[in-house]
């Protein structure tokens, strides 16, 4: 992000779409389709320093960095279960699609809401590639899932403490960003 001391540039337009869904959500294809399907959409706009202005490669890394820094809120702002099953969703994979070229430069990110099982993670490497052929670049590289020694926190857990105890808790939102969930 850009110091006080940045020379600042035009706005980005970053649309973000966060996709996941509910424990009680149906296992059939209806759970990806019309107005049933779990997801959080939001826009931004932040300003792009001066400093990477005039670079693709450099505006796009920007972005990038946009987007992870966004990423905790994101994850932590329901109760999210896997996109393509029921199970808790502990990972997020994350898809970017940027036209810097344009006036203002936009970039469209989808985030997949994943679990740790292999074959959810195929149904979404399988996704990008459709989204991939679509925008005409190259697909996201997946990390391969880390050993099971490492578990993330559900997504539905506090963002501070991360304790899976706190997923069935009323919790307070980030004032801020109305998104974050957080225990007392």
């Amino acid at each position: 992000m850009a110091t006080e001391n940045d020379a600042q540039g035009p706005i980005l337009d970053l649309q973000l779409l966060a996709y996941g869904s509910s424990a009680t959500d149906p296992p059939d294809e209806s759970r990806f389709n019309g107005e049933g399907q779990r997801r959080v959409e939001i826009n931004f706009e932040p300003v792009i320093p001066a400093r990477v202005m005039g670079n693709l490669r450099r505006m796009q890394d920007w972005a990038r960095d946009v987007v992870r820094g966004l990423m905790l809120e994101v994850k932590h702002s329901n109760q999210w279960h896997c996109e393509f099953c029921t199970d808790p969703a502990r990972d997020s994979h994350l898809s970017l699609s940027s036209w810097m070229h344009l006036t203002p430069p936009k970039v469209l990110v989808y985030v997949h809401l994943l679990c740790r099982d292999s074959e959810c993670l195929e149904y979404a490497k399988e996704v990008e590639k459709m989204m991939a052929s679509m925008g005409g670049h190259p697909p996201e590289n997946f990390r391969v899932p880390q050993p099971p020694v490492v578990v993330f926190s559900a997504a539905a857990a506090c963002t501070k403490c991360e304790r899976e105890s706190t997923i069935d808790q009323d919790m307070s939102r980030c004032g801020r960003c109305k998104l974050a969930r957080y225990c007392g």
